[in-house]
């Protein structure tokens, strides 16, 4: 009979545990069909399975970092622990065991892995309240949870071992841990050890549908949200952003201005978010002291979410069709610390649950651009240079090709048709230290024997700045007009100097029926060695440290060519930097950052700093925009004399034969 009262109990808390549950989750999957569509994250299965395999078994993102171990024991000790806790759940209710259950080596999985969590548990409350790193927060609500975990390992084993005893069994070296309950409760009148084991079992139930209440309105909703996430993460090339529909005459509206203007993906990213700060740590506008933090970001989107989505859900389930929403910038969001992303991609390589915080503060800023008419003065000037100049700096446009002055360079207009097009870019056309890697790469060409030829005054501006900057209006009519003179030309094959100009000609263009072989100018003179095209013979006695452009690097995965081209040159001596290749810190200038006034400590200024802690004498870069951002850089720790700023192709130039 108490078997049967104990069960009845047990089937009421947990049908009112599992109910809640149940209605939160599908609270939330409501929400997220309100949201905006996103085409293509159904679309190739198998990569996405193999995604889950990898980063929610295999754990691999989350091991990145040292800490991670503790979440792996966690994470696998409670898939072991589930089998387990079904049999201690079943046996305390009903008197029976899986056959299984006395056999040596289920035991010793079943301690072995409680105690992997019991110490995965220790050690995250000591990291979290006492060592405090600067990205987690010593919060009531993991200290809870933390606390929720200890009392499901240790109510099992202070269960396990009073039946132990109850039964005279000795676990022996099998569950050593569940021995040690079993001595230390020994002796103990039967009466007693009935009464341990049904008070353990209880706390253990009872930690175990506290569990279930809480999950859905905390982080920890991430365990089920986050494979979700790895499963509709983005295929495409990480440096690519979502097209907008701009066919539509009578749309209005651009961007997330409301939470619903997002999508469903990006609104999931709030759920799966673990707050875990690795984001926040890697972000160079959050280490600059600017108002943007990735992690809040996606917090407060997500708080947006819980905050403004269910009344309006219930507007419209009142017949209201649609519901009136409170802008993003009414409280959620600020303009300043939407246009302090550099869109350097850190805080997505960082995540271990596929967030991708880019795309949303791009929507945010194309609303601000494109529906609500505002952004800042030299971004409004940006915007009025490329409209009447083609070109971020507003020059004449005449002038695109005086930087080959001297130099047996053709025009597609001269030539007719070439091999590859030298796409220069509006950084190696006009600013006046930029036109030098342009020149070296023509030289490194030349020697070559490559048929190339240069757009000249044909050539516009890549689209790039007003992309990132929320213009989508006039980047699209920068690539149509490009589409128009590369077709005209016959180009299918492209060499470009400028990272942004690569990523977008590569993986953006595509998208309004323009394909071409990109190669950025490390890639093809890494190939010209190899094929054994150019010969650096002369020795560049230099101690050079090389900065990962994020547009090269990160958002293309190219870290390997400028190394081998700074490796095959003579005398170079490369030393790294604590943060490079997809940990390499931004040096400010994309996202259109290198436009836009920049509060606090320049982003620069920090990466100069990491540069020169390397000894080196040289601060090699593969960008333009790079080059400029990193020289300021060096003036302003006034270092401009004891260090200096070379592209990996000008590096290359100086060695070869004259």
């Amino acid at each position: 009979m108490a078997r049967v009262v104990q069960g009845v109990v047990f089937l009421i808390l947990f049908a009112g545990a599992a109910g809640f549950f149940a209605r939160e989750v599908w609270l939330r999957v409501r929400l997220l069909r309100r949201a905006a569509p996103e085409p293509g994250r159904f679309a190739k299965p198998g990569d996405r399975v193999r995604a889950l395999l990898v980063h929610v078994l295999g754990q691999r993102k989350v091991l990145a970092e040292p800490s991670g171990i503790a979440h792996l024991f966690i994470f696998w000790g409670f898939l072991v622990l589930v089998f387990g806790d079904l049999d201690f759940l079943i046996h305390h209710l009903t008197g029976w065991h899986f056959p299984w259950a006395a056999s040596p080596v289920y035991l010793f999985l079943e301690d072995l892995f409680s105690s992997l969590v019991f110490v995965a548990v220790v050690m995250a409350a000591v990291r979290r309240y006492v060592l405090r790193p600067m990205r987690i927060e010593p919060s009531l609500e993991a200290g809870v949870i933390l606390g929720l975990i200890s009392v499901i390992v240790v109510t099992y084993w202070a269960a396990t071992g009073a039946e132990a005893d109850l039964v005279s069994h000795n676990f022996g070296a099998a569950a050593p841990v569940s021995a040690w309950f079993a001595i230390w409760w020994r002796g103990l009148s039967p009466r007693t050890l009935y009464l341990i084991d049904g008070a353990a079992f209880w706390l253990h139930v009872l930690a175990i549908l506290a569990f279930l209440v809480i999950i859905p309105r905390t982080k920890h909703l991430h365990m089920v949200a986050a494979a979700f996430n790895w499963y509709f993460r983005k295929l495409d090339p990480p440096g690519k952003l979502r097209a907008l529909d701009l066919t539509d005459e009578d749309q209005e509206r651009f961007g997330a201005g409301h939470v619903f203007e997002f999508t469903w993906k990006q609104l999931l990213d709030g759920f799966a978010c673990t707050e875990c700060g690795r984001c926040h740590v890697q972000c160079p506008a959050t280490l600059s002291g600017k108002p943007l933090s990735p992690k809040y970001l996606i917090l407060k989107m997500k708080d947006a979410l819980m905050a403004d989505g269910p009344p309006a859900l219930a507007q419209m389930a009142a017949g209201a069709g649609t519901a009136e929403m409170p802008s993003l910038f009414a409280g959620t969001f600020s303009e300043a610390e939407v246009w302090a992303c550099t869109t350097c991609r850190a805080c997505e390589e960082a995540c271990p649950v596929a967030n991708e915080h880019v795309q949303a503060i791009v929507d945010l800023r194309r609303h601000l651009v494109l529906t609500a008419g505002e952004a800042p003065p030299e971004v409004a000037r940006v915007f009025q240079n490329l409209e009447r100049q083609a070109n971020e700096w507003g020059m004449n446009r005449r002038d695109r090709a005086k930087w080959a002055q001297g130099l047996p360079v053709r025009t597609l207009r001269e030539a007719g048709r070439a091999e590859y097009l030298f796409y220069v870019g509006s950084a190696a056309s006009y600013d006046q230290r930029a036109q030098k890697i342009a020149r070296a790469f023509a030289q490194v060409l030349l020697a070559a024997g490559v048929d190339f030829a240069i757009l000249g005054d044909e050539e516009e501006s890549d689209g790039d700045t007003a992309r990132r900057l929320g213009n989508e209006f006039l980047y699209q009519e920068l690539v149509q007009r490009n589409i128009a003179v590369f077709t005209r030309y016959g180009v299918r094959k492209i060499i470009t100097t400028d990272p942004h100009a690569y990523n977008t000609l590569k993986n953006e263009y595509p998208d309004f029926g323009f394909t071409a072989e990109v190669y950025h100018s490390t890639e093809f003179a890494a190939r010209l060695l190899r094929e054994g095209r150019i010969r650096p013979v002369r020795r560049v006695e230099r101690t050079v440290t090389y900065h990962d452009s994020c547009y090269l690097g990160r958002h293309n995965g190219v870290y390997d060519p400028p190394r081998e081209v700074l490796a095959a040159i003579p005398g170079i001596r490369l030393v790294e930097m604590d943060k490079s290749r997809a940990r390499g810190m931004c040096c400010g200038a994309g996202g259109g950052g290198m436009f836009k006034e920049e509060a606090g400590t320049r982003i620069s200024y920090l990466r100069a700093e990491q540069a020169l802690a390397t000894g080196a004498d040289v601060v090699g870069t593969a960008c333009p925009y790079c080059m400029t951002m990193l020289t300021d850089g060096l003036k302003q720790h006034g270092a401009d004399e004891r260090a200096a700023v070379f592209d990996v192709i000008e590096l290359l130039a100086m060695a070869l034969e004259a």
